[in-house]
């Protein structure tokens, strides 16, 4: 149906009833509006669902009326005795019918148009238009067609001779038949609105025109890109890094969805995108010199992907940094195809940059080195040495998240080299600042001796005076000295077990049996007896306190 409503627009406004419809048709729709306006103002009135149960009327009988010289008088029904009586009999009385919203205040008239509409439909000044059209078709044979269909209504065409004017009709309508036929048939292969494009075609307002048009559908376009770049370049003054990511992507995708013929300064827009993401990451590089140290280092914490014991809300980089949802899995098959088709170094170092962010995000470090590698690559092939210091830095991230500490030293003393190359002083503290917590990171087992250590190191901190924390060292040292079996954990729920042959030895030897056997038997553990649910229980008591202690240590 909606095929079919189009097909009839489309030749309703290209056929012989061209025109403008809503300017056309002012009046028209001026009148529907107002009496739509004017149902919306009706009260709300329900309807019932079930209609009225109506008898069916019998036909009455007609009374035959005699021919008389006496007028018939209608039969009039007379009003109901009631309380309107007084006023139904007063003509020029105003009742309840003559209301606002009552069917006979619809037949008022609708005000008049108080400004002049200088237009009118085109029908009015196209009246002429078969005439036209049976001209371009059928060129000088439009007369013979205006002719025989005058003829066939012309009172001349009559005469006292029946048969012979009656051939005439006949003759005068099927030659106006074929003529119209053969108009139609020219009209099905060579449509009215082709033969005007023809010669609007050869005339040249038709290149004018498009010109035009094409003109004016860049500058909306530029406008358009314009205002999205000024949102960039706002953004990255005010160093709001996650708004120029999601800006980046839109005015990418607007430069890829609009042809070089509509907005033929797309790779300029995408390449000043470009250079204000590569910024943006670049400034994430800095200290704040009003912070104190130790939020300054977790400002570094936070850029190697380490956790920290509470995020601060006041620190401008750490929100930045703070990870959101994303698809990284789309944005991968994404910025992979984009690869294929890129044509500026900036644009490339910028793709293998985020390939390198997304696949370090999905822990996927062997990827997400080789893509930071061709980034280092391209930056310093043309000099662009702001992606390699932000691949550089993804690198050392990769390489803390792998526990290579030495890897990441080299890799920032890589940075420093093109910090004193662009004379960057803030850059340079910076860098500083990250080789100075690196070596303060320590990668331990989360369950091991070294955790037993620094919950020793932390209860001896705690002691208020010398002598108490003499004696609990000297306590401490007693106890590493005791066997494992023997020894109390200074840490609910971490036991330390004795490493090394004796230990294995130990067990083997235990629960022997004084039987002979074969040495294969003798060797195998053997199978522990089933405990009871008493014991079990007794087992079990505790256990979920002491996971609790274990969790919040």
């Amino acid at each position: 149906m909606g095929v079919m409503h189009c097909t009839n627009a489309i030749e309703n406004c290209l056929g012989e009833r061209a025109g403008r419809p809503l300017r056309d048709h002012f009046k028209i729709v001026r009148k529907l509006a107002w009496k739509r306006n004017y149902e919306a103002q009706k009260p709300f009135e329900p309807k019932p669902k079930q209609k009225k149960f109506s008898k069916k009327k019998k036909p009455k009988k007609v009374s035959e009326v005699k021919d008389t010289d006496e007028p018939v008088m209608p039969k009039t029904k007379k009003h109901k005795k009631g309380i309107f009586k007084e006023y139904t009999s007063d003509p020029n009385c105003l009742s309840i019918a003559d209301s606002l919203h009552s069917k006979t205040s619809e037949k008022l008239v609708i005000p008049p148009y108080e400004q002049s509409f200088l237009f009118s439909p085109m029908q009015k000044y196209t009246t002429n238009i078969d005439n036209y059209m049976a001209e371009k078709y059928l060129d000088s044979m439009y007369l013979d067609k205006i002719f025989l269909k005058k003829l066939q209504k012309e009172p001349g065409a009559a005469c006292p001779n029946r048969k012979g004017s009656m051939k005439i009709q006949q003759l005068a309508k099927n030659g106006f038949k074929t003529v119209s036929y053969k108009q139609e048939l020219l009209r099905t292969r060579r449509p009215f609105y082709y033969i005007k494009y023809q010669e609007a075609r050869l005339s040249g307002t038709l290149e004018t025109r498009q010109a035009e048009e094409l003109t004016l559908q860049q500058q909306n376009l530029r406008k358009e890109a314009d205002a999205l770049l000024g949102r960039l370049i706002n953004a990255a003054v005010a160093k709001k890094l996650k708004t120029l990511i999601t800006l980046t992507e839109k005015m990418k995708h607007y430069c890829d969805s609009k042809p070089k013929r509509l907005l033929p300064e797309k790779e300029e827009y995408i390449r000043s995108a470009c250079s204000l993401m590569r910024r943006g990451f670049y400034e994430t590089n800095r200290l704040n010199p009003t912070q104190y140290g130790w939020d300054q280092e977790k400002r570094i914490y936070i850029m190697m992907g380490l956790p920290i014991s509470r995020e601060p809300s006041s620190d401008s980089i750490i929100q930045e940094l703070k990870n959101v949802f994303v698809d990284y899995k789309k944005q991968i098959a994404t910025f992979e195809e984009r690869l294929q088709h890129v044509e500026s170094n900036d644009e490339l170092c910028w793709c293998f940059h985020e390939l390198a962010r997304y696949h370090s995000e999905m822990k996927k470090w062997e990827l997400a080195r080789v893509y930071s590698r061709k980034c280092i690559q391209e930056g310093s092939h043309k000099d662009n040495w702001e992606w390699v210091v932000n691949a550089t830095m993804l690198l050392v991230k990769i390489d803390i998240q792998q526990h290579n500490k030495n890897d990441a030293k080299n890799e920032i003393n890589c940075a420093l080299d093109v910090a004193a190359q662009l004379n960057d002083r803030i850059l340079k503290e910076y860098l500083e600042k990250c080789l100075t917590v690196i070596d303060k990171i320590e990668f331990d087992d989360i369950y091991g001796p070294k955790v037993l250590e620094q919950r020793e190191k932390r209860i001896l901190a705690m002691m208020s005076n010398g002598k108490m924390k003499d004696e609990f060292a000297h306590l401490f040292r007693m106890m590493a000295a005791m066997p494992a079996s023997r020894r109390m954990s200074v840490m609910p729920g971490i036991r330390v077990q004795e490493m090394g042959p004796s230990s294995n030895r130990k067990q083997s030897s235990r629960k022997q049996s004084i039987l002979p056997a074969d040495h294969s038997s003798r060797d195998s553990t053997p199978a522990l007896p089933k405990k009871s649910m008493k014991d079990q229980d007794k087992d079990a008591r505790g256990v979920g306190f002491m996971e609790l202690v274990q969790y919040h240590v």
